[in-house]
């Protein structure tokens, strides 16, 4: 990182309590007062495998804790936000369709009523992010859906489902956004894909565990005090989500600007932090301005970046699936999706200048590709292994969310609020379609024999190919200077002369 000319630096180093030092470089009078300016370490093969095996001791250590803390805090929340996402179908497949009186198109009513909530969430949630203290408010998000989840237990009726269902997508909304927001402030771009997919991975443990979890449940304490397994999953489900909320308030580092040293980072570890990342250092404070919010609209980043096996059990005949295997059997899907995430955001990684642009692509073509097959071949084929074939290697579509949140974080890296901004948009606008699309694609009345549905989806994948490549050149175009783009208010323009 080359030093600006008409400030002067001088050579000094952290020194850990081994006697180990990391060079640094000191700048006299830098503007934020921080006192460290940040020198990258070159970068060689040991970063393929870990962005931490080649800097220098003390960095290592600080990236270490803070993979222990923010990466553990971050994934166990994702993982009890969707393991409670995907727990309505599997309780609705458990016991719950028949105890409710779910025969019409309650399911999909109810999952729109949750994705309204998390749209509405998305973007106040993080902007309010941007003010606060980050570690108490995420925590404090997580508690709050696991009070309505244990609710959900004791639901009566399809009216208290759905008051319920808003309620906990309401508090969902901020979290995964919030956390990818965290990581950004602290996390250099070569060093964020991988990091954030192994937080994205957590989206498939989810409902991996909840299948799981369900058949358990189903097998243990259906029945116990009178409860169906279906709610007993739920009081489970608050339990596990209880003490991760602990755990983030604690492990859940402060944002740069307002981090101080605590049991976790010793104060050297917090300049270190700030020095790294530059962008990170003014806080954000008082009322945002509508004038900011014109002038992101004025970017092209806002625009561009944003039930089969239970068919074979026929009423009246024997069933051919039990209930924990209807849970058990598509958790293969989850499998693969965890393994080709990760790999598709090492291969990112590894690419010329970390392209992001290849891995979103090739999850766009196999959403075109599988889907076809699926509309246009047999639901109940005579050899039952054709259909799974496509089910399961339809998770590919699944794979390219970590890096597509670490490109929208990194072209936005030098504005916190506009990032915060952009990242929320991007989120709320995806669960716009959730809330609507599926109610006319995927009926849950006429599941599994969906053919319109699967076209459909297949030519949304061609627009989001056609979209990721007009990103490409944009992107590279802004790089070039060809028409730059203003990342900063006017005041800090200013400030920045």
């Amino acid at each position: 990182m080359s030093q600006p000319q008409e400030k002067t630096a001088k050579n000094g180093s952290i020194v850990d309590e081994k006697g180990i030092t990391t060079p640094i470089v000191v700048d006299t009078s830098p503007p934020d007062g921080s006192g460290l300016v940040y020198v990258e370490s070159k970068r060689t093969w040991k970063s393929f495998f870990w962005s931490s095996l080649d800097v220098p001791p003390a960095e290592a250590r600080f990236l270490t804790k803070l993979d222990l803390t923010l990466i553990s805090a971050s994934a166990l929340g994702v993982m009890c936000r969707y393991l409670d996402q995907v727990n309505i179908t599997n309780a609705f497949n458990s016991g719950m369709k028949e105890d409710l009186s779910l025969h019409g198109n309650e399911l999909n009513y109810a999952n729109a009523v949750w994705s309204a909530a998390y749209v509405i969430g998305q973007i106040p949630s993080n902007l309010i992010l941007t003010r606060v203290n980050a570690p108490l408010y995420i925590a404090f998000l997580e508690l709050s859906w696991t009070v309505f989840t244990f609710a959900t237990a004791g639901v009566k009726n399809v009216n208290q489902l759905y008051v319920f269902r808003f309620f906990v997508g309401l508090f969902e909304a901020g979290h995964f956004p919030g956390v990818m927001y965290i990581c950004s402030s602290y996390y250099k771009p070569h060093e964020l894909a991988r990091r954030n997919t192994l937080i994205q991975v957590f989206t498939s443990v989810g409902p991996l565990f909840s299948g799981f979890l369900m058949a358990a449940v189903f097998a243990g304490l259906d029945g116990v005090q009178g409860l169906p397994g279906w709610r007993w999953m739920y009081i489970i489900c608050g339990c596990v989500s209880f003490p991760c909320a602990v755990w983030s308030a604690f492990a859940i580092p402060q944002l740069p600007s307002r981090a101080k040293a605590n049991w976790i980072f010793t104060q050297e570890e917090v300049e270190l932090a700030r020095a790294r990342m530059p962008s990170e250092v003014k806080p954000l404070t008082g009322l945002f301005k509508w004038k900011d919010i014109k002038r992101w609209h004025g970017t092209w980043h806002v625009y561009l970046l944003i039930f089969w096996v239970k068919s074979y059990n026929v009423k009246g005949q024997p069933p051919r699936f039990t209930v924990p295997q209807i849970n058990i059997i598509p958790l293969g899907i989850n499998i693969i999706t965890i393994t080709c995430t990760l790999l598709n955001s090492w291969i990112s990684d590894s690419l010329p200048r970390s392209a992001r642009w290849p891995g979103i692509v090739f999850t766009a073509a196999m959403a075109i590709i599988f889907p076809i097959a699926l509309a246009a071949t047999p639901v109940h084929p005579p050899n039952i292994a054709a259909r799974w074939v496509l089910y399961y290697m339809g998770a590919l579509m699944l794979t390219s969310a970590g890096i597509t949140w670490t490109f929208v974080n990194e072209v936005n890296r030098h504005d916190p609020e506009k990032r915060a901004y952009v990242s929320a948009m991007m989120n709320a606008f995806a669960y716009i379609f959730t809330a609507w699309v599926p109610i006319f694609t995927f009926p849950t009345y006429l599941q599994p024999f969906i053919v319109t549905g699967n076209y459909i989806t297949a030519g949304f994948a061609a627009g989001a190919v056609t979209t990721a490549l007009a990103i490409r050149h944009l992107h590279l175009r802004d790089e070039k200077g060809k028409h730059e783009q203003r990342s900063t208010s006017p005041e800090d323009s200013e400030s920045l002369k």
